[in-house]
C-alpha cells in the first residue's frame, strides 16, 4: 500500500534582509576575475621568456656562437616572441 502525502507549496522566493539588496547585476565580480586572469597570464608570459632567453643565451655562449644563430626549442621561441619585453 501506497502512502502518498499531500503536495505542500514550496517558497522558493529569496529571503528578505534589510539592509541587503541587490540592485543589478554583479558585474564587478567578472571585471575582478578577467583582470586576475589576464594579470596571471601576463606574469606567466614574462618569466618564462625570462627563463627561455636566459636558456637560448647560455646554449650559445656555450657552443661559442653568436646568441642569433642559437636555436631555440618551439616554446622558447614562442615566449620570446609573445613577451613584448623580451
Amino acid at each position: 500500500m501506497k502512502v502518498t502525502t499531500p503536495v505542500q507549496p514550496v517558497d522558493n522566493s529569496p529571503p528578505n534582509l534589510e539592509g541587503f539588496e541587490i540592485k543589478g547585476r554583479p558585474f564587478l565580480g567578472f571585471g575582478l576575475l578577467m583582470t586576475t586572469l589576464i594579470g596571471t597570464l601576463a606574469v606567466l608570459i614574462y618569466f618564462g621568456a625570462w627563463v627561455s632567453s636566459d636558456r637560448i643565451e647560455n646554449r650559445a655562449s656555450a657552443a661559442g656562437i653568436p646568441e642569433s644563430q642559437a636555436e631555440g626549442e618551439w616554446w622558447e621561441e614562442g615566449l620570446v616572441f609573445a613577451c613584448p619585453l623580451h
